[in-house]
């Protein structure tokens, strides 16, 4: 015992603290779902591996665990309360971890479409001559909102936009290309569309179907892009606008 207490760099209270939890016993087991950076009562401890766990003797009551993943990115705080015996902590930092970098890839890419977006409002497809806006309208409207959205733009000196026909969705699908956005619900996909176009969810045409009588929608996200079925008016998707350049 009197050889801990000549390591370097402790204290004589945390000394005290450790001498009287080993006389008593009382222990902490500490386990960690990824490789952690850790302090225990502001103390740092060597770095802990998923592959093993470390028992440290502490003395009876509350003690403070802080723990960060390898890349600073997540960090967490635990309370432990221990009166004798052995006490099991459990740093679990993985979920958390997942979580807090997938916001960061979403917010990187958010940033950078509106970027894209501020510094190139529009696209011209070079094969019909059709003006695009460079993004949609970012949340899920009814037709008659989307419809109304469209006609009420005004984006680069233009306020002759309108919802497009399925057929111009279709002109613009292309299987070969992959631009990452983000939906409403969190995922990151991959969406097949020309010009670099920041979408963020399926999009209404203004092409109406024979069998329902409602608009028909479209989803750039599919492997193979393609219009779906038609919807009834009140259902919610996104506006991508159009117009025909040149007028």
């Amino acid at each position: 015992m009197k050889n801990i207490c000549k390591m370097p760099l402790l204290s004589l209270s945390l000394c005290l603290s450790t001498l009287a939890g080993a006389q008593a016993g009382v222990k902490l087991l500490v386990k960690t779902d990824m490789d952690c950076n850790w302090k225990l009562d502001g103390r740092p401890m060597d770095p802990l591996k998923t592959v093993n766990s470390k028992v440290v003797p502490v003395s009876p009551g509350e003690h403070l665990i802080q723990a960060a993943t390898a890349d600073g990115v997540t960090k967490i705080r635990i309370k432990a309360e221990v009166d004798q015996g052995q006490k099991i902590v459990e740093i679990q930092l993985r979920d958390e971890h997942y979580k807090e970098l997938k916001r960061q890839q979403e917010e990187t890419i958010r940033k950078e479409a509106e970027a894209e977006a501020a510094l190139h409002p529009t696209w011209t497809d070079p094969d019909t001559g059709l003006m695009w806006a460079k993004k949609d309208n970012g949340s899920d409207v009814n037709w008659n909102q989307a419809s109304e959205y469209c006609t009420k733009l005004q984006l680069a000196g233009y306020n002759d936009w309108r919802l497009p026909t399925k057929d111009e969705l279709q002109g613009i699908a292309d299987p070969s290309a992959s631009v990452q956005a983000v939906f409403d619900e969190g995922s990151v996909v991959g969406v097949h569309v020309k010009g670099n176009l920041k979408l963020s969810g399926w999009h209404w045409s203004s092409s109406q179907g024979d069998a329902s009588g409602g608009p028909w929608h479209f989803n750039f996200a599919n492997e193979k892009p393609g219009d779906a079925f038609p919807l009834g008016f009140s259902y919610s998707m996104r506006a991508l606008c159009v117009r025909r350049s040149g007028e």
